[in-house]
């Protein structure tokens, strides 16, 4: 079956209109960051309505952490979903990326049939390899939210010889783990934009505070894990014990003490170490 190799204006809307999307899309064929742009459209107020920004190529991503970048070329999802919420406090955004995680690992998993899952706070992970990574930028007022972008790339059609020899061990695609062939990133595209804008719904009501720390445990590629967890340049080991009520990282310490974090940098640890380094 032929389809085009990278994002249609046209066959997106045509996908997004059989599956149920009804965000509007700005498809761009390449680009510097799709955050970046959807940060100077949500200032300028135009669009006034949520809206999504969707390149073929980026040269200059932002990680969640400084330095960190996600480049990538047609054939995968660059894409960043902006919203306008009209009655949101800063508070309340704890668990926006985690809640947007689990929805995109979910659809990867009944769409397609591949055991995605999220490794806090923001990647998705298939049998141990990085296939997405997201970021969320917030604008906001002490009181409320003005903006909130939500980026993710997504591998799709990324083949082993694009990869740099260091990162083929750790990084996989969709078409790579359904065996291979190509498929069309424009279908994947609006199914992933749907899964996103439900998810969003779901989150303005609050529906997700219910629910989140139980389907937390299907999705979460750490849980019972040794790790090493990076905060303020300390490293901490334990075991991964899911998340806390406000989207926090629980670790359970070999003194049998659990601390929780809301930021930091997590890395399996293939063995206990000989030292054990404990918080005070």
């Amino acid at each position: 079956m032929s389809f085009p190799e990278k994002i249609d204006a046209g066959t997106l809307a045509a996908f997004q209109k059989k599956v149920g999307s009804k965000l509007r899309v700005f498809c761009i064929e390449e680009t510097q960051s799709t955050n970046s742009d959807a940060a100077k459209m949500l200032a300028s107020g135009t669009p006034p309505h949520d809206f999504a920004i969707c390149a073929n190529s980026q040269t200059a991503g932002r990680g969640r952490i400084p330095g960190r970048r996600w480049e990538s070329r047609a054939g995968n999802i660059l894409l960043s979903l902006a919203f306008r919420p009209e009655k949101l406090s800063p508070e309340k955004l704890a668990n926006f990326t985690l809640w947007l995680g689990v929805a995109v690992a979910r659809m990867l998993k009944t769409n397609f049939g591949v055991p995605a899952q999220v490794k806090w706070p923001n990647d998705i992970f298939c049998r141990g390899k990085k296939m997405a990574g997201m970021l969320t930028e917030a604008h906001m007022t002490p009181e409320r939210v003005l903006g909130i972008i939500f980026g993710i790339g997504l591998n799709v059609n990324l083949r082993e010889n694009e990869l740099p020899h260091e990162l083929r061990n750790s990084t996989t695609s969709l078409s790579r783990e359904l065996g291979g062939n190509a498929l069309n990133v424009n279908a994947v595209c609006a199914e992933l934009l749907l899964a996103l804008e439900t998810a969003y719904a779901e989150f303005l009501s609050g529906t997700h505070r219910k629910t989140l720390s139980e389907i937390w445990k299907e999705y979460d590629c750490l849980f019972g894990q040794r790790v090493i967890a990076t905060f303020s340049n300390e490293k901490i080991r334990g075991i991964a014990d899911g998340i806390d009520g406000q989207g926090r990282i629980k670790i359970l310490l070999d003194n049998g003490t659990t601390h929780a974090f809301s930021a930091g940098d997590i890395s399996l640890s293939a063995r206990p170490p000989k030292e054990q380094k404990m918080l005070d």
